[in-house]
């Protein structure tokens, strides 16, 4: 055994195999070190915060409406980072208020609970209790009323009847918040100096009395309102004004010829189309010295924009002139007033040679008389003489 101790290749064997020994073990370590580094790397742990997260409410919303959530809610997670970056990324994990058909009508406060997140995650909600409404379910179907001001039209325009995509709309919330609803309209944006129709989707606003906004479900919640806006029109009647020269001997009347056109449209300035209660138009008769008819088109008075018809027919109907027509009446006149006096003269004349002649007459049949008158008194005279 002190031979083999002694010998110099057996220290050398041994010396050797303590080195490999020796850097077996120290490798390993090496190796153990860097495996517990890469897992403590995954295992790190992180928070982060998933911000607008919406809640699901658990209920029987046929007869139940709730009232008092929040719209959305913050959750922080805390774990693995590479978990918390992924659900972060997706959310796919629900924030939930459960159960609520077993409180009943009332107010509660209750807590919210995050359902489908990992176990290897830690989380709160922000907030994560709140105090919610319930009441009985109430739905009810109201008009849609337009509310606009109608000083931004420009003045030569007005606005029709106002019309929206959707006459009503379906209100639902609780019993004695739909009570409360007393308007339920949209509001026209406002534009100045507005010539075109108007076209507009907004929201439909719900108030009460007061004007205090209702909390309601609306469907829609949203509709469409179309105003027309058209130049102003009035309708007026047709005036025909002769123009011209006309003929000293003739008389001329004009008419519309189609009596059914005897008004026109215009379209224009408001003040201007208040005022007008007719419409005038020229008429020449220069030149004319008969029965004519004429296509005559209107012109635009000054502040008018449109006109309709655009053209009329006008009958220009030509006579004699009553002068002439006196000249000859009193020429037929003097002449009948000659004839009359010639026949009173010829009646006067004989007139009176009747007259001369019954005095002739009477004149001889009264010395007829007296000389018989004297005969018969001288034979009687005679007779007592004898």
């Amino acid at each position: 055994m002190e031979k083999l101790y002694n010998n110099p290749w057996f220290m050398k064997i041994v010396a050797l195999a303590f080195a490999i020994l020796l850097f077996t073990y120290v490798n390993s370590s090496n190796n153990r070190v860097q495996t517990t580094s890469g897992i403590d790397g995954l295992s790190a742990s992180t928070t982060e915060t998933i911000l607008e997260v919406p809640i699901v409410v658990e209920i029987d919303q046929d007869n139940y409406y709730v009232t008092g959530f929040p719209e959305t809610v913050s959750v922080e997670i805390s774990g693995p980072s590479s978990l918390v970056l992924n659900t972060k990324t997706t959310k796919n994990f629900d924030v939930v208020a459960t159960d609520l058909d077993s409180l009943g009508v009332g107010t509660h406060t209750i807590e919210l609970v995050a359902e489908g997140l990992s176990p290897q995650l830690d989380y709160q909600i922000l907030p994560e209790k709140v105090t919610i409404t319930i009441e009985e379910k109430k739905v009810e179907t109201f008009s849609v009323d337009v509310e606009f001001d109608e000083s931004f039209i420009s003045d030569e325009f007005e606005t029709g009847t106002p019309t929206v995509n959707y006459e009503t709309v379906e209100l639902t919330g609780t019993a004695s918040t739909i009570d409360q609803v007393a308007d339920v309209k949209v509001v026209v944006g406002e534009e100045e100096n507005v010539t075109e129709d108007i076209v507009q989707t907004l929201p439909v606003i719900v108030s009460d009395a007061e004007g205090n906004e209702l909390d309601v479900n609306l469907n829609p919640s949203e509709v469409t309102v179309t105003i027309p806006v058209d130049p102003i029109a009035k309708e007026v009647p047709v005036v025909l004004n002769q123009t011209g020269t006309p003929n000293a001997d003739l008389s001329y009347e004009l008419g519309i010829s189609n009596q059914s056109a005897t008004t026109v449209s215009i379209k224009g300035a408001n003040e201007l189309v208040k005022k007008l209660s007719s419409y005038p138009v020229d008429v020449d008769i220069t030149d004319i010295t008969e029965t004519a008819t004429q296509t005559i088109d209107l012109p635009l008075l000054e502040g008018v924009t449109a006109i309709d018809p655009e053209k009329i027919e006008v009958t220009i109907t030509v006579t004699q002139s009553s002068k002439g027509n006196g000249q000859s009446n009193n020429k037929t006149s003097n002449e009948s007033s000659s004839s009359s006096s010639s026949s009173s003269e010829s009646s006067s004349s004989s007139e009176s040679t009747q007259k001369e002649s019954d005095s002739s007459e009477s004149d001889t049949s009264s010395e007829s008389s007296s000389e018989s008158l004297n005969e018969s008194s001288s034979e009687s005279s005679e007779e007592v003489s004898e």
